[in-house]
């Protein structure tokens, strides 16, 4: 499945482009490797292409959540949904884009999977940090 950018997501949307339009809307997320902060290095060019987009939108606001896979401890996942969220903030100030423009960085740990299968392509998606934007 191919991943829509904040890029590509705006361009979906540009009949009704106004920042109001936009808002609330949860874009693709951006995942991790197991037991990770480290950002799968085929996402990265994904994680560029959003923080440009955000430069090109300097009214745009993001929270950020952080996900975490069902292995492990909750409390421990907990912890590491939170450090994934302040890995990729981290990565966004160091790109340009002011602190106060992640208005929220928040974990939800293993409690809120995109898919609940035991494979390994499930247990990958659900390792993952999502934009939503105000």
């Amino acid at each position: 499945m191919k991943r829509l950018s904040f890029i590509t997501a705006a361009i979906l949307l540009a009949p009704m482009a106004s920042m109001a339009a936009l808002a609330n809307i949860t874009y693709p997320a951006i995942h991790f490797e197991s037991d990770s902060t480290q950002v799968l290095a085929q996402e990265l060019d994904h994680l560029d292409e959003d923080v440009a987009w955000l430069k090109s939108h300097p009214q745009a606001v993001v929270i950020l959540e952080g996900h975490c896979d069902k292995t492990g401890k909750s409390e421990y996942n907990m912890e590491l949904g939170d450090r994934r969220a302040r890995e990729i903030k981290s990565y966004m100030i160091t790109k340009g884009i002011l602190p106060e423009r992640v208005i929220m960085v928040v974990s939800f740990g293993e409690n809120r999977p995109v898919d609940s299968g035991v494979s390994r392509n499930s247990l990958q998606k659900n390792r993952r940090v999502e934009f939503i934007l105000r």
